[in-house]
């Protein structure tokens, strides 16, 4: 945010806008996901809670990509704890088989490859502001193979 100068105003960001890092209800997250024509999460897949940029951050993904992105992991119990873990709601993961299958190429071929996470291949971003962590993980314990991705 830039500094205040004499006849300014200190605004909040808007509650969409990738500034933003308020937490959304399950409904306030499926409305603007329907709106951008993103898919309702597949099973039990909550979004309670879920950041306002990382919503926005999957938007943008969608948009960028021109694929068909599902949801297969939001906020539920299940997933690894951290300071920016699917329970805070910095992420989200993706499908990579089927439908997914677009996004992965997508990923792999136009973001930035790094170092890997463990032993999962990692890849970063940045889309309209929030930089993204792409990590194609293979759940030891059972689970399929998903994008883990984290909107910073």
């Amino acid at each position: 945010m830039k500094p205040l100068t004499t006849g300014t105003i200190a605004t909040a960001a808007a509650p969409g806008s990738p500034a933003s890092n308020a937490r959304l209800t399950n409904r306030q997250a499926l409305t603007r996901l329907a709106a951008a024509g993103i898919k309702r999460p597949v099973g039990h897949t909550s979004l309670e809670g879920v950041r306002a940029r990382t919503i926005q951050g999957v938007i943008a993904l969608k948009r960028a990509s021109r694929c068909t992105i599902t949801i297969t992991g939001g906020t539920e119990r299940g997933h690894g704890v951290g300071p920016r873990s699917h329970a805070l709601g910095y992420k989200l993961d993706l499908r990579t088989h089927h439908e997914g299958v677009c996004l992965t190429r997508w990923i792999k071929t136009t973001q930035r490859k790094g170092s890997p996470r463990g032993n999962d291949p990692r890849w970063y971003g940045n889309l309209n502001g929030i930089s993204l962590e792409y990590v194609y993980e293979t759940p030891r314990g059972g689970g399929g193979v998903h994008w883990d991705i984290t909107f910073n």
